[in-house]
């Protein structure tokens, strides 16, 4: 298997020290839940771009992990959606596959998107528009998608996720 990220930072040629900012051993500055950096009117959101990994199957990300969740002691709930529960993953001939959503379990907001399986790299752009606006889980619960498509899991992942805070 070959697995390679092509995006580079650039903060090193930023002159980030002038505006009294560091970046860590990889580049990266680190920011609190809302975004601001050790100079509280200086923001960085680079973690909301997508990532895509072009293999059978696809996979793609955008927002916070797990882990990132748990370590940052974040109370989130997960809501998944298979690919075998899609109508659209049949008529393909591939239901190996999910989506993934982690969302606030107070506010709702959704906080991160994890996709695997055919057109995961496509899909991810939805629930990074959600994220990049501060919407909720309830978004993807309120909204109609159209049927079949593999866009429809945000719906299936969305009641999951939100039936396990009942």
């Amino acid at each position: 298997m070959l697995y390679a990220v092509g995006r580079q930072g650039n903060a090193d040629q930023l002159n980030l020290e002038a505006a009294g900012l560091a970046c860590d051993s990889r580049g990266r500055l680190r920011v609190n839940e809302f975004y601001q950096t050790e100079v509280p009117h200086i923001y960085a959101a680079g973690d909301l771009f997508p990532y895509g990994i072009y293999t059978i199957p696809e996979i793609s990300m955008t927002g916070r992990t797990e882990e990132t969740l748990t370590s940052n002691r974040v109370p989130y709930e997960v809501g998944i959606a298979k690919y075998s529960e899609l109508a659209k993953s049949m008529m393909l001939g591939d239901d190996a596959g999910m989506l993934k959503l982690l969302f606030d379990r107070q506010t709702l907001k959704l906080l991160g998107v994890h996709a695997i399986g055919q057109r995961a790299t496509e899909i991810i752009h939805i629930g990074q528009a959600v994220m990049f606006y501060g919407g909720s889980v309830e978004y993807f619960r309120d909204t109609v998608f159209n049927y079949p498509t593999l866009a429809e899991a945000y719906k299936v992942a969305a009641l999951d996720g939100l039936n396990k805070l009942n």
